[in-house]
This record gives C-alpha cells, structure tokens and sequence, in this order.
C-alpha cells in the first residue's frame, strides 16, 4: 500500500480545495523563478503571406516561399544555389497556390528581361497570375507543351559553354545574356502520361540549369507520388538533389521522398527535404487562393 501526495504545497490536506492548491503552488514556483518565466513556445502559424515575411531581414536572401518550423524564419528559394523544385500534395493542400506564389516572388524579385515564365497549365488554374511582359508561353494541351519546350531546349542548348568560355567566364555564367526561363508545371500527373511527357525535352538540360539559366518546378498530386517518383523528370531532380516538399497527403502511400511518407495537415503545411538543409516542417505562404 502507499499514499499519494496531493500536488500542492500550502499545507492544505483537504482533496476538494486540490484545484486551488495547484494553482496557489504554481504561482509560487514562477514567483521564485530568478531568470523570470520562460519563453512562450512558438508554433507554426496556419497561414501566413509574403507581405508578412518581408518584415524578416533573412527574406532579402532568396525568393520567400513559406516559414520554416525549426526559427520561424523565411523558407526560401535561392536561384542562384537551385535549380529545380518538385511538390506532392492532395486536392485543396495547396499546389496551385505554391506556383501562385512563385509566380509572384519571380515577378518581386526579377524583371521581365531577367526572367521568363513558361506555364503549362492544363486545368488553367494559373489564369492571368504572371503578368504579360514575364508570361513567354501558357499551355494548356501536350501539343503545345512539346512545341514550345522543344523550342526552348534548343534555345537552351546554345547557351551550354564550348571550349572557347574562359574560366573566370564560367564563375560568372557571363557567356550569355538573356532572360532565365521558368518552366511552371501545374497537375503533373496528367502531363506526364508514361511514354507522352512533353516536359521530358528538358531533362537533358537540367543538370546544367545553372549553366544555361533554367528552372522547372512541378507539382503533382500525392496519390501515386511513390511510384511517380521513379519518372525520369522527377528521378533527375531527386538525383541532382533538388528539394522536395510534402504537402498533405494519405500516410497509406508509403515513403515518397526518400524515406519519408505524407500525413495530414492542414493547407499549406509542408515536410521540406532539403540537401542543404535536411528534413523540416514549414507553412508555405498564402498568396489569396486554393
């Protein structure tokens, strides 16, 4: 047998006044407190917008995406360091809504004759969300995803050096001027049907995208992610070791990226692999719709 104290220390033995006694020992353990109380344990917000992460001094450092978990500081995209990104994600997780965002932080921190933005868009649910001057083609059917990327990789292929580039040349990608392309590719899954995928015209370029100046960022829904991961674009990003972002998903879809496998979340909520910087959580900007 044995006798459980009651968790108060006024010298009150009664049980029913228990409740009192807590809160009357609690406020004498922050009462001799010498450093003072603690600091309140900061979360994750639900939402969030760019305009609010520009107050931080670390957005000037790279495109801001989103707030990481670990300093609640920007989660943020650096060009100049990476060249690709790919996302999975469920319905209504917040796809579209991370290109509506990048689409608006290419037009914050570049100009039209810096970057150009190739969308492909079969669902146009990224109507009107990059303006005209920054817009160089928007696709909504594999014909003229195949016609417009074809035309670019050849543009591409005459920006990769010859033996004429000198060293300080290559440091400073200064062999070539011209405008970065930014290949945006919504609903992945329903581009990249097997044996048809227009956007595989790229693959080839992108191990040297910082060479030439491309981008191609996709997002797909999370159903069948595992097994798409294996698809050559998406097999050459994880190779080249671009980040990969989780959004919710069903945990029954196995490890996707990696090891990791998808939970539910709410909107926006994201697990972020990233070589850099490993595993983290983070909530991606809100940028008006979803």
């Amino acid at each position: 047998e044995m006798m459980i104290g009651l968790p108060r220390a006024d010298d009150d033995p009664n049980p029913s006044t228990v409740s009192q006694g807590v809160a009357s020992t609690v406020a004498k353990i922050r009462e001799s407190l010498v450093h003072g109380p603690g600091p309140k344990l900061r979360l994750l917000p639900v939402r969030i917008t760019v305009k609010e992460l520009l107050k931080q001094p670390e957005a000037s450092q790279g495109m801001v995406l989103g707030v990481e978990e670990a300093r609640l500081s920007p989660f943020l995209f650096r060009p100049r360091q990476d060249s690709h990104m790919y996302v999975f994600g469920d319905a209504k997780s917040g796809k579209t809504t991370f290109l509506r965002s990048v689409a608006q932080e290419i037009t914050r921190n570049f100009t039209p004759k810096q970057a150009q933005v190739f969308v492909v868009d079969y669902r146009r649910s990224l109507l009107e969300q990059v303006p005209e001057d920054y817009l160089a083609a928007y696709m909504t059917n594999a014909d003229e995803v195949r016609e417009q990327l074809s035309g670019l990789a050849e543009f591409l292929r005459t920006r990769m050096p010859d033996d004429s580039v000198t060293p300080q040349q290559l440091r400073d990608r200064s062999w070539w001027q011209g405008a970065e392309a930014w290949v945006l590719v919504d609903d992945y899954d329903l581009v990249a049907l097997q044996g048809n995928n227009p956007v595989s015209l790229l693959q080839p370029l992108m191990g040297q995208a910082q060479d030439v100046g491309l981008h191609v960022l996709v997002v797909r829904r999370m159903g069948g992610a595992s097994r798409a991961a294996f698809e050559p674009v998406l097999q050459s990003m994880r190779d080249l070791g671009a980040t990969g972002i989780m959004l919710s998903g069903n945990p029954d879809e196995g490890s996707v990226i990696g090891r990791v496998k998808p939970v539910r979340s709410v909107a926006g909520r994201a697990q972020v692999i990233s070589r850099d910087d490993g595993y983290f959580l983070a909530q991606l900007a809100w940028s008006g719709q979803r």
